[in-house]
């Protein structure tokens, strides 16, 4: 086993019961362990229990699948995993054996629109699994909910006629979130000459006449627009649910603000601005630190890096501020996690660090050289599992002043930039070609 240890570096339901996949992310941690249904898993925060009856080791090979184009996460709900890519024109939503990888059924739509880009082609939103339904958002911006039995087409709702929706260079990549009946999605915005993000050129006017919502609720059952909010300039970035003294709201980190949003009416609840230019390919997931009453994030191509948005409520009206910043973090295409009381994951080049920071105070409290761009999972009780870019999985322990790498593996061949997703035993993920399942031993 390979074994190393670094110093810390010091510087400054089912649909019966009412469709509730996505809980707050102060909520207890789903009875269905087995489950991963929607992007950043059961708590939204890429964090789920370790198993006290699994080994804390390098997991084995169980089966590897090819795959087309996408950066969309694989989800997986009891025996069975799914997942969204392209081939040629058609996007393909495949249900698998989680035990096997075999296939279980197919289906397929053509779509019209391409990245400019190779690398970012295809599906980007993951989708959520919601009772007997499964909600897709593909790169053109058109939302489907299947059934998981067979794959049969239930509704479709297409967000740039609906919404007024413009396509960003590398397309629709706001993965959809459900509460209770409610599907929410982000309805991106209009580009302006200050930005670096080119768009389609479109009115950005809604079939309506509207001008363009920031966010909007779809009926689950119908595929109906339930709600529309007042506009703002949603980003690459998905949203998250979260509770804070009996309120539960959406929270969007837009291309400019951060931005709350009461998920019954669509009434936004406030607002943060954090720039007045925009921060190309802004896809950081927000974090709620319920115990500091603080929204983690982090931009990409900018100087702000990291920030803690402080979240309170004075004469029934929401307050916030930026509580600190730290720009030694700058994410870009991958998330964080949050471990005890640091904020870790991977700023971008040049030199990509695995970084640390305080949430208590803003400060680095660690950097270290020797890792790729990578994607996180936190594991509770210090443990994080990484995927680096370059297709390596390594084990760590983050805790008392150091970070000790406890395994790795290679498990992919092309460029990884997806999140894995962990279900029972099993680790998923995909990289630029393929799919692999790996199993972790069993004490």
């Amino acid at each position: 086993m390979n074994r190393r240890r670094f110093n810390f570096l010091l510087s400054g339901g089912s649909f019966a019961t009412g469709l509730g996949i996505a809980r707050p992310s102060n909520a207890t941690q789903s009875t269905r362990g087995t489950d991963w249904e929607c992007w950043a898993g059961p708590n939204q925060d890429f964090s789920v229990s370790w198993p006290q009856n699994l080994k804390w080791q390098a997991p084995n090979l169980l089966w590897k699948q090819e795959l087309g184009r996408g950066h969309s996460a694989v989800v997986s709900s009891s025996d069975s995993c799914f997942v969204f890519h392209l081939v040629g024109d058609e996007e393909k939503l495949e249900k698998r054996s989680l035990s096997d990888g075999k296939k279980i059924w197919e289906s397929h739509h053509r779509v019209s629109y391409h990245a400019s880009t190779a690398n970012y082609d295809g599906p980007h939103a993951t989708p959520a699994i919601v009772g007997n339904r499964i909600i897709t958002v593909g790169i053109d911006a058109i939302v489907r909910a299947s059934n998981t039995k067979d794959g049969t087409p239930i509704w479709s709702c297409d967000l740039k006629s609906k919404l007024g929706t413009q396509l960003p260079q590398s397309g629709y990549a706001c993965s959809p979130l459900v509460w209770k009946n409610l599907v929410f999605v982000a309805g991106l915005g209009n580009a302006t000459d200050s930005e670096t993000e080119y768009f389609e050129e479109r009115s950005g006017k809604s079939e309506t006449g509207k001008s363009i919502a920031g966010a909007a609720a779809i009926d689950c059952r119908t595929g109906k627009i339930v709600w529309r909010s007042e506009s703002f300039r949603a980003s690459h970035s998905s949203p998250v649910l979260m509770e804070i003294e009996n309120q539960v709201m959406l929270v969007f980190h837009g291309m400019f603000e951060l931005v709350g949003v009461d998920p019954n009416s669509g009434k936004i609840l406030w607002r943060q601005l954090l720039r007045k230019v925009a921060a190309d390919n802004v896809s950081f997931t927000p974090i709620w630190d319920r115990k500091r009453r603080q929204i983690l994030i982090a931009h990409g191509y900018c100087d702000h890096g990291a920030q803690a948005i402080q979240l309170s409520k004075k004469k029934g009206e929401w307050k916030t501020r930026i509580a600190w910043t730290n720009r030694q973090l700058q994410i870009v295409h991958t998330n964080a996690v949050l471990v005890g009381t640091y904020l870790v994951g991977t700023r971008r080049p040049s030199p990509t660090l695995l970084t640390a920071i305080d949430v208590r105070n803003g400060r680095t409290v660690f950097r270290e050289r020797g890792f790729r761009k990578s994607n996180f999972l936190s594991m509770g009780g210090g443990k994080v599992i990484i995927l680096d870019e370059r297709g390596k999985l390594i084990g760590a322990s983050i805790k008392d002043g150091a970070v000790v790498e406890t395994w790795q593996t290679a498990v992919a061949s092309k460029q990884a930039w997806t999140v894995p997703t962990f279900s029972g035993e099993t680790l998923l993920m995909r990289d630029g070609n393929q799919l692999a399942a790996l199993k972790f031993a069993k004490k």
